[in-house]
């Protein structure tokens, strides 16, 4: 970005020469897409989000992660056709050199720096002449300070796949992770499991996890899903108010269907268990994109279990292929019936988006019971052309949000909200300026401020309703409603590429807390983190 000026990629010549290329680019990666997911939480998605709201993507990439490998590689290979139009900035161009070597194996023409990124493990399919299977390692350390407590984890993981994967696709992600100090399991409803995971651990002191396992098949408009992968709906970038990868992964059944600038998304999964109960999600998303600016995002689901004295049929519910508003209307059964809308425009350098999450809302409120349970974001990102981005975004969750007054149809998977990772009863600001000095290194100033009241403490029991009466009532901090925690935190986040398989990364911030987890009590303290990713 810095000192450069940005491509013009608007004047009439241009759009006569690029609307066909385009078009035959589209079409020859769509032939060619890979249906392997691209996890959630991949570097990959904030790359492709800066390079449009630099003008440098005309297309409009989903609101809905994740995407496969097949429509970011459209993306990559548009970015680095734009980006020879003009110069770019250093921002853009650490970007697109990391994109052309992570889809090297898509985009073999891009002729990436430093060469495309090769599996450790290459074994031909004899049956079918290009086909192989291949495997990777990857590894991740971790490192923090969080105010009094300490924290390390390591962990070594193995991804297995099959190439081309453009009309079938499987995909298995393994890791076995050792931490200190020792986790131990603990019993709740959801059973007996280690703190915001589904797995037990292993001598109180290492976990093996297997959170994304999949099969995956397409037709040239349709994408069939088995298995178990993370889901995150909506234009945010700390978290979702909607549907977020904050809990642990779901296992379901999806289906996709896309066709130019319309993409339909259902699914059903199983959720974790309240004691005895079993416990369904199902979903659906409709996103639509307008002008190559615009894409509106509106979704419907349901929570819900079936009750032993019951005899209605809920196959429905666990069917894709009916929609949940229809099936819902008609059911009877003990069910959480949530909605939310979402937008994102873009403007020149500019993405503005804001999010609207409906959960329990009652129009009409039922006395000395908790209604109109929201949650909403708003939030910008520019990336001017002048060696600086910035982004900033504001979340509110209103109590009772995501914990449903009926315990066995909480909005939650292993007590862990499947929304915001705030949780009810709190807001924060969240801006963050960055800075790219030189292609392999990025810094960022952060700033954070989040609020919690009286309903964002403990666990899920202190959060819901039950039989009428507010649990509890008094303890750490006497009423509800009132302001409990207040934190301010400001700090800097470096990250280095050491070639194209290793990135380190770390933080330092500075905080203080009023009223520090909901005691009489006023802190401060920093925090530190640090991390180091290979092939991760």
């Amino acid at each position: 970005m810095r000192g450069a000026r940005q491509p013009q990629i608007n004047t009439g010549k241009h759009r006569c020469i690029l609307f066909p290329v385009f078009c035959i680019l589209f079409l020859v990666g769509i032939a060619a897409a890979s249906l392997q997911n691209i996890p959630t939480d991949s570097w990959i998605y904030d790359d492709l989000d800066l390079l449009k709201t630099s003008g440098f993507v005309r297309s409009m990439p989903s609101t809905s992660r994740p995407w496969t490998r097949g429509e970011a590689a459209v993306l990559v290979r548009e970015a680095d056709s734009l980006s020879r139009l003009g110069r770019s900035g250093s921002a853009q161009r650490a970007a697109l050199s990391r994109l052309r070597t992570e889809f090297g194996d898509e985009l073999p023409d891009m002729k990436p720096e430093v060469g495309p990124r090769r599996p450790l493990v290459v074994i031909p399919v004899p049956v079918a002449p290009d086909a192989r299977f291949q495997g990777d390692m990857f590894s991740r350390a971790r490192v923090v300070r969080l105010g009094e407590r300490n924290e390390a984890s390591g962990s070594v993981g193995a991804v297995l796949s099959n190439r081309p994967g453009d009309k079938f696709a499987f995909y298995e992600r393994v890791e076995f992770t050792m931490f200190r100090p020792d986790s131990a399991d603990i019993e709740d409803p959801a059973g007996i499991h280690v703190p915001g995971s589904r797995v037990h651990s292993w001598m109180e002191f290492a976990t093996f996890e297997i959170e994304h396992a999949y099969l995956a098949f397409k037709i040239p408009w349709l994408r069939l899903e088995f298995g178990r992968d993370e889901f995150f709906w909506g234009p945010g970038y700390v978290s979702s108010c909607m549907l977020s990868d904050n809990a642990p992964s779901l296992d379901h059944v999806q289906l996709c269907a896309s066709y130019r600038n319309f993409k339909f998304l259902s699914f059903t999964s199983y959720l974790s268990r309240w004691g005895l109960k079993h416990r369904f999600l199902s979903a659906q998303r409709l996103e639509l994109s307008l002008f190559d600016r615009v894409t509106l995002g509106g979704a419907l689901m349901n929570v819900y279990s079936w009750d032993s004295l019951q005899t209605r049929s809920l196959f429905g519910m666990m069917n894709p292929l009916i929609p949940i508003y229809l099936e819902v209307a008609n059911s009877g059964h003990d069910d959480n019936f949530l909605v939310g809308w979402d937008a994102v425009v873009y403007l020149p350098r500019i993405k503005v988006y804001g999010q609207l999450f409906l959960d329990n809302y009652e129009f009409v409120a039922k006395e000395g019971q908790p209604c109109n349970a929201v949650g909403w974001q708003v939030g910008g990102f520019w990336a001017p052309n002048l060696g600086f981005e910035f982004r900033i975004e504001y979340a509110r969750i209103n109590p009772f949000t995501y914990y449903h007054r009926i315990y066995h149809i909480m909005y939650e998977n292993w007590s862990v909200p499947l929304g915001h990772e705030l949780g009810p009863d709190a807001d924060q600001i969240h801006a963050r300026l960055g800075f790219v000095p030189f292609a392999p290194l990025t810094v960022s100033l952060l700033g954070i401020h989040t609020r919690r009241g009286y309903y964002n403490r403990g666990n899920f029991e202190r959060k819901t309703w039950h039989g009428g009466q507010l649990l509890p009532e008094r303890f750490p901090a006497e009423g509800g409603g009132e302001k409990v925690e207040c934190t301010s935190q400001a700090g800097i986040e470096a990250g280095f590429w050491l070639g194209r398989d290793m990135r380190i990364a770390g933080s330092v911030a500075y905080w203080y807390s009023q009223n520090y987890q909901g005691a009489p009590d006023n802190r401060d303290g920093f925090d530190v983190s640090l991390r180091l990713e290979y092939r991760y």
